[in-house]
């Protein structure tokens, strides 16, 4: 009967305790600033938890402050600190954390549009490479070419151009047949008594 007992207490404690739900403290706080130094006076505005103030005057327990929308009063001192409240500093992370997310997010569409082009320029430099390539075997052959008819051009450096060679054979021509026609002229003049016939 004992262990019966035992055992049932057993499993409420471990029922309850699997029931339990994990909860946590918020830091948001509200704090009125009143007309008077003293809690109880005409509620001029509630702060909260974040606020930032600018302090005017010093009591104890209390100060008198002015807000960013310039109302003044008086509020405890006990709840206002130097140091920003972490639910402020977690807001202030949470943007920078978006805004760095947001950059990265541009930072890998850029990365993603730079490779792109990195792409597009080294099938460009392939192309171009490849065509050089070509272009300078292609050079490399007239080169060979031109060489190739320089060599044989020497054997026939000392001899006379054929152009030359016709001009000549025309001019000695032509002055073949005039020299023909003056000897003739000056025989049949010799022969005439000077006339021509």
């Amino acid at each position: 009967m004992l262990r019966f007992v035992f055992s049932l207490g057993l499993l409420c404690l471990t029922a309850t305790h699997c029931l339990a739900q994990t909860l946590y403290v918020t830091d948001l706080l509200r704090l009125s600033v009143n007309e008077q130094v003293k809690s109880g006076g005409k509620t001029v505005t509630t702060l909260n938890s974040g606020d930032p103030i600018t302090v005017l005057e010093r009591q104890p327990g209390y100060a008198k402050i002015k807000t960013r929308d310039g109302k003044v009063g008086w509020a405890k001192s006990a709840y206002l600190v130097t140091d920003k409240p972490a639910r402020l500093i977690v807001n202030e992370k949470e943007q920078e954390l978006a805004e760095m997310k947001e950059r990265l997010a541009q930072a890998l569409i850029d990365t993603k549009s730079a490779r792109v082009e990195a792409e597009k320029y080294r099938k460009t430099l392939q192309t171009t490479e490849k065509s050089s390539q070509q272009q300078l075997a292609h050079l490399q052959s007239i080169q060979q070419q031109n060489q190739r008819y320089a060599s044989s051009t020497k054997i026939y450096a000392r001899s006379v151009p054929i152009k030359i060679f016709l001009i000549t054979g025309i001019i000695l021509f032509l002055i073949g047949i005039w020299l023909g026609w003056y000897i003739m002229d000056y025989r049949q003049r010799k022969r005439h008594g000077g006339f021509r016939i």
